[in-house]
């Protein structure tokens, strides 16, 4: 039998390390930690405890889990048997092991083959029947996983991960946090730099730079996230990664099918998340729904790949969600069941995160496809773009962590709304910081991470409960009220709601509508008779049809469709100037004041309001007047008047929306240096990006996503694009635009050369 104690490097115990281990504390309580345990099992040495960065939510198997070191690393218990990282994903075991000041203990299996020869970093796992032969070297908190073969001389970096069935052959470099897939092969030689992903079933035939993504056989980089240092001009690159990039490279990819000249092309994103942008990725939570139901989200075509997928894989997802949210996602589950079922999904408010699953899964698919047949060339960018130069022919991208600038001959600006709008002054933080917590924006970093941040406050806060104080009542900020109630921890430690808005109220409830009320827009149908009519006419006769509705207590998910319809016939009589007016202008304001909920978000509002838990202010906030022991104490102005509000909060979060791109307070410095090189222009409406009928800021420079919002697009007024279904018309359009001039250019070069 192997000496274990000889070839690993054990961590001191805190009694005394001479004495066998009998007992090891277990960080991550999924299913990796039952692997780990049945590992242990077979050294006879017991989980004495589980830790979790999510400890409530359902861990199979595990009968009690313990808050993990981020909520509170001062108090957490880091003296004690050693620990095990058992979590999956190689960066969280990197940054856990950083916060853990405890010792970490090396498990391996009795049926893993290990030459006496090799050595094993501390808080390493090898599973059942791995092989690692002699004069091999692996890293601390590494995962070899089950019946991974690594040859004489590899080299494995710190947190690195060799997945099941892996064949590195000798002389192999993985870099640090490097995963290597399922039944890849590595052949002999080959150095893999750090934070790589080697695809499934992928060859590895030659060196891989670090941060890159492998798939096929033989293997080739898909994705690149290093720094970037090419000097190859691009055809194409676009400039933030949400949706509307997305879509857009899922229709170019479909008419572009040349393979005598490849398409160059790179995205730059500022996040490490691609292709999901914050609304349906892990900034905005796995659980957080659609504002409207799935019928309305898509287009028909788009829709029902949509639903097919979500019944390919309901089960995968509905169970994440389950994992991941708390009392109302399960609420959730269960009012939904049935329809899940039967796979009647047209009137459900799924989680956004699903839509963001699916979008990353098409594209990442159709660009392997044609990186496969030779159509395309990509590289993924992980950086900010500072700002943008024009040359004569092509435009300069300077990066913020680079020297190498990304010359590309077209640029697509995709980079989502204006920025937030800037709330807190320096004065406000000053006198708050020590009382409060003022949060600019609920999804930077992330939205589970502004949540642990409160939950964090509400454990310190033991002597009481918090109050709580949401600046707009718009989709964020019912979003906000829907999260914190769905976590029992968080809103069982809140004593009080205050929400602020010019509004003074939340979106209308979509739940049971009422056949008996019926709401006709009297002055908008009058005006449709009338032959000529400006923008400033369909204001006004939409104002008197709304008060009307407002002092008869009709809600607007009454007033939205008939209003709806008569605009289509009312604004096709304008004036390109007077649309133009109106997309600027007028149709946000009338937006405004029709905004509506699904039931589980307004079902929360109401049940607080039952509660007297929830009091709606009307008005805008003016800052901090005052800050104690016990909050902070605001002020809001309304009617001209400055009010000190009588209940200090602990809680500000700023749901407000964007700001106009010229605000001095923005922080865009992109923006602001596209305004100031006379690349792009403000369009009336202060927070959009004025194009022609090509989509072009300039020549060659596009815009796409909710920077287009106040303009004509095919002479129809656009002053709201962060509707999926918009944003998937216009990106259509956007693909096809491009492919046109890069179709035109090909036939030009080959004119050139025949002459």
């Amino acid at each position: 039998m192997l000496d274990k104690e000889r070839l690993t490097e054990k961590p001191e115990s805190s009694d005394n390390s001479s004495q066998k281990i009998s007992e090891v504390r277990l960080y991550g309580a999924g299913g990796h930690s039952q692997v780990i345990k049945e590992t242990l099992g077979c050294e006879e040495i017991a989980v004495h405890e589980y830790f979790d960065d999510n400890p409530n939510r359902k861990h199979h198997l595990v009968p009690k889990v313990n808050k993990g070191v981020r909520q509170d690393i001062d108090s957490f218990p880091h003296q004690g048997p050693p620990f095990i990282i058992s979590v999956g994903n190689n960066r969280e075991r990197l940054e856990i092991s950083q916060l853990l000041k405890s010792g970490f203990y090396t498990a391996i299996h009795d049926t893993a083959i290990i030459s006496p020869k090799a050595t094993i970093g501390e808080g390493t796992v090898v599973f059942a029947g791995a092989i690692i032969q002699p004069n091999t070297s692996v890293g601390k908190h590494v995962i070899i996983n089950t019946g991974a073969s690594i040859d004489h001389d590899n080299i494995i970096g710190d947190y690195a991960h060799i997945s099941p069935q892996a064949a590195l052959c000798g002389h192999v470099e993985i870099g640090e946090g490097t995963h290597v897939g399922v039944s890849a092969c590595v052949i002999p030689k080959v150095k893999i730099g750090k934070w790589c992903t080697i695809g499934a079933g992928t060859v590895v035939i030659k060196d891989v730079p670090d941060y890159c993504t492998v798939v096929g056989n033989p293997g080739k980089i898909i994705k690149t996230r290093k720094p970037y240092r090419s000097n190859i001009q691009n055809d194409l690159t676009f400039v933030g990664s949400g949706i509307s990039t997305s879509f857009t490279i899922i229709k170019l990819l479909d008419l572009y099918k040349t393979k005598k000249h490849p398409l160059r092309l790179s995205i730059i994103e500022k996040s490490k998340e691609f292709h999901t942008g914050i609304p349906y990725g892990y900034r905005s939570t796995d659980t957080s729904l659609l504002i409207k139901p799935l019928s309305q989200f898509l287009s028909s075509q788009e829709l029902n790949h949509f639903i097919k997928w979500l019944t390919l894989n309901k089960k995968e997802l509905v169970e994440n969600a389950l994992v991941q949210g708390g009392k109302l996602t399960q609420k959730w589950y269960e009012d939904n069941y049935n329809a899940i079922e039967k796979d009647k999904w047209l009137e459900l408010y799924i989680p956004r995160s699903f839509f963001g699953n699916y979008i990353s899964e098409v594209v990442e698919k159709k660009i392997q496809s044609a990186v496969n047949q030779g159509m395309l060339s990509i590289d993924y960018i992980t950086d900010e773009v500072l700002s943008v130069d024009k040359l004569s022919d092509n435009y300069t991208i300077n990066l913020k962590n680079n020297f190498s600038p990304v010359l590309s001959k077209k640029v697509v600006l995709a980079t989502g709304s204006a920025p937030n709008r800037k709330l807190f002054s320096t004065n406000d933080l000053l006198v708050g910081k020590d009382n409060g917590i003022m949060i600019e924006d609920p999804y930077t970093p992330s939205l589970n991470t502004i949540l642990n941040e409160i939950k964090n406050l509400i454990n310190k806060k033991q002597n009481r409960k918090i109050n709580v104080l949401i600046i707009g009542t718009n989709a964020s900020g019912i979003e906000l009220v829907y999260k914190l109630n769905d976590d029992p921890d968080i809103t069982s430690g809140i004593h009080h709601f205050y929400a602020l808005s010019t509004q003074g109220k939340f979106p209308d409830a979509k739940m049971d509508i009422d056949p008996s009320i019926t709401f006709t827009p009297t002055n908008l149908i009058k005006l449709s008779k009338e032959e000529k009519i400006t923008a400033s006419d369909i204001e006004k006769a939409a104002k008197n049809d709304l008060d009307y509705a407002d002092q008869h207590k009709i809600s607007s998910i009454y007033t939205i469709q008939p209003i709806s319809e008569v605009f289509c016939s009312l604004l096709d009589k304008l004036s390109a100037a007077e649309k133009r007016k109106f997309a600027t202008q007028i149709g946000n304001e009338i937006g405004k004041r029709q905004r509506e909920a699904g039931s589980h978000y307004s079902q929360v509002v109401q049940n607080l309001h039952a509660q007297e838990r929830l009091t709606n202010i009307s008005g805008k906030f003016s800052g901090i007047v005052s800050s104690t022991n016990n909050g902070l104490q605001f002020a809001y102005e309304t009617n001209n008047e400055v009010i000190k509000h009588n209940k200090p909060v602990d809680v500000i979060i700023n749901c407000s929306g964007s700001s106009d791109i010229n605000d001095p307070n923005n922080e865009n410095t992109l923006l602001s240096s596209l305004i100031k090189n006379n690349i792009c222009e403000i369009n009336g409406s202060r927070r959009g990006i004025a194009v022609n009928t090509s989509l072009e800021a300039s020549t060659g420079f596009y815009v796409i996503g909710p920077l287009l919002g106040g303009n004509l697009v095919d002479d129809k007024p656009i002053w709201h694009v962060e509707h999926a279904g918009r944003i998937s018309s216009l990106s259509d359009k956007l693909a096809a635009i491009i492919h046109k001039e890069l179709s035109t250019k090909e036939i030009q070069q080959k004119n050139l050369i025949k002459v």
